[in-house]
Order: structure tokens, then sequence, then C-alpha cells
């Protein structure tokens, strides 16, 4: 299936390992070019040799903070000076720390918010009114599934990607007169350095080592396996395509058929 991504401009944050990896790829893989960027340098600068050469397709690395919204503003202005307009904009960002809820601080809750949610909005923030000026344009946000499947171990992560699926929502609104389409993926168990961190954690709360944890959460999936991130870039690469053009604030869990545990 042509998903029409050639010639296209895209933009994925946190893109130098894991799911943000997997969709660059995923994109490339489609014909588009694509604007790695993550703090890193050193890493992204492999990561985008490695992608060019297996895709055939530009692949431009730029580091930026996501924690730095001058550095956000200043990645998308100059990606829209020496390389082209932003077509598609994949707003991934790293995980919060997942600790116990007593021992959060003010200042963990802080950094989860800072982390994540507002690591989403900077780069949100910076190409959503360009898409809106130009009337087109694809935006994706990175959730997960905690936020509607909470557990006690990563309520952190639970309560920040609740706020990605409401700003999800808000703007779609804002965008669809534009035609700019705004829309969430939510990944479930997906087999990343992430997701054994969080099995770990899930450990240490349970009380139980690591491998129990990490069959835990296979069993609470209907398919009793972990997903791949090449999974999580499929998904990706057709929503931010014209097959999808009347697909906008929607929630797209790939989970594996994640069960409810509470």
């Amino acid at each position: 299936m042509d998903l029409g991504l050639n010639n296209k401009i895209a933009l994925v944050t946190a893109a130098s390992r894991g799911l943000g990896r997997a969709i660059a790829e995923e994109l490339a893989a489609e014909g588009a070019t694509v604007v790695v960027s993550s703090r890193n340098e050193a890493s992204l600068e492999a990561v985008a040799q490695d992608i060019s050469s297996a895709t055939g397709s530009r692949v431009v690395p730029l580091a930026a903070d996501l924690m730095d919204p001058d550095a956000i503003d200043s990645l998308v202005d100059s990606i829209e000076r020496d390389i082209g307009n932003i077509d598609i904009l994949v707003a991934n960002s790293g995980g919060p720390m997942a600790r116990p809820f007593a021992e959060l601080t003010d200042a963990d809750w802080n950094q989860a918010l800072n982390e994540k949610l507002l690591a989403q909005i900077r780069p949100c923030r910076a190409v959503l009114p360009r898409m809106v000026a130009r009337e087109g344009g694809r935006i994706i946000t990175m959730s997960g599934v905690h936020s509607y499947f909470p557990h006690a171990y990563a309520i952190t992560a639970g309560v920040v990607n609740a706020g990605l699926l409401n700003l999800t929502k808000a703007l779609a609104q804002e965008g669809a007169p534009a035609n700019v389409l705004v829309n969430s993926i939510n990944p479930g168990p997906i087999r990343t350095e992430r997701m054994v961190y969080l099995a770990q954690a899930r450990a240490a709360d349970a009380g139980i080592t690591v491998a129990e944890a990490e069959a835990l959460i296979v069993e609470e999936t209907l398919l009793k396996r972990f997903g791949e991130p090449a999974d999580v870039g499929a998904l990706v690469a057709f929503l931010v395509s014209e097959r999808a053009g009347f697909i906008t604030g929607s929630m797209f869990s790939i989970d594996g058929g994640l069960l409810p545990t509470i």
C-alpha cells in the first residue's frame, strides 16, 4: 500500500532509540524526509545514517532538548528555513519516573510533567500554528495505556498520559477547520527500554522478580506477548497518511488487547 508520504517532511522527537526511532524508520521507509531529534547529538548522527542507509530516504539529525522551549522553537525554525515546511509532527518523549505515590514530591511531579506532557506541548505549540496557516498537516502525540488502565506503580505516567489525551482532543478541535489532523497513540507493553524499566518498577512494588513482573504484564494482554516498536511505527505511518484523512481527535491503543486490572 502506497501511503503517499513521498516528499513529505516529518519531525520525530525523542527519536534516538525506542519508539521514536522505529517511527522514524517507518516514515523514511515510506519515502518521507525525516528529521530525527533528541538531546544526544552523537547517537542521532548514527541513527540518521542507519535509517537513511536502510531506506534510501533523507534523514536529518538535529539535536534539541525537549525540556528547553527556546531550543524547540529554534529547531522548528531551522527545519522550515533549511529543509522545508513540516507536514508531519510526531511529538514523542520519554516517560516519567515510576515511584510509590507517598514518595513522590512536588519536584518529582513537576519533573514528570516537564519530561512528558510539556515535552510534547512544546513541539505542538511550535508547529500547529504553521500547519493551520498552511491549511494542512498531521500531528501525533504519544501517550500510553496507563492513562486509562492506571497502575499504582506507574501513577505519574497515568496522570501525564491522561493529560496528553486531553491535549490531543483540544488540538484536534483547533486544527480541524484547517485540515490539521491530530491523533494520539497509546502504546501498551511494547518491547523497549521503557518497558524494562516499568517491569522493574512493578517488580519492586509487588516484591517479585522482574521476570515475574514481565509475565504478569504479558498475561494482562489478549495476545499474551509483548509488541514490537515496528508495530507502533506502522500505525503512525498510516495515521499521518492521506489514507487516514477522516481520522482526527482519536486515541489508538496498540496494546495486544490489554485487559483492565482494576
